[in-house]
């Protein structure tokens, strides 16, 4: 597993403007996110913007927390929470299918926070469960291409079992690189 941040791999992901489609196996997925985030802030110092649409803003602080990651350079969005404010390091889109809103709000963000360098997607698999593929496709397309302009690198996570094949091989289509977890 910590072979992702060493050698050829770990210069994928922290290629300034790449983007990355990690494909996860589900019970790795909060390890990986984890060990991700503590790389980025820990050793290459960077802040992070995470997108979830997968576990809350409270469920994940508390978790960074528990595993000391220094979540004041964490800045989450949070589109899996039923409401929609603006708190702290926190922005609140009230769903998944509000992708223009996640889009905008991602673009702005990146935009306002100078030590921003990496955009983690939490997961793109749980994203199309709210959302149709073609939908999600353009959404991908879209950000990707936005990341590479302000030189920010776009992590986007896929869960490997709730991921089939064609649809992996489609996202591939916006990544420079992939990385598959075992």
């Amino acid at each position: 597993m910590d072979k992702i941040f060493k050698g050829e791999i770990g210069n994928k992901i922290i290629k300034e403007g790449n983007v990355v489609l990690m494909v996860i196996p589900a019970d790795k997925l909060v390890e990986t996110n984890t060990k991700l985030l503590k790389w980025y802030i820990t050793q290459k110092k960077y802040g992070v913007v995470y997108v979830t649409v997968n576990k809350p803003f409270s469920t994940l602080i508390e978790h960074f927390q528990k595993e000391k990651i220094d979540t004041s350079k964490i800045f989450i969005i949070d589109a899996i929470s039923p409401h929609e404010v603006r708190a702290g390091n926190a922005v609140f889109i009230k769903s998944p299918k509000q992708l223009t809103n996640i889009s905008i709000t991602t673009t702005s963000t990146i935009k306002k926070l100078k030590k921003a360098k990496i955009l983690i997607f939490d997961s793109i698999s749980t994203l199309l469960v709210y959302n149709k593929f073609e939908i999600v496709k353009d959404f991908i397309h879209f950000i990707a291409n936005k990341m590479k302009e302000l030189k920010v690198t776009f992590v986007m996570t896929c869960i490997k079992e709730m991921t089939d094949k064609k649809t992996i091989s489609d996202l591939r289509a916006f990544a420079d690189d992939i990385v598959e977890v075992d």
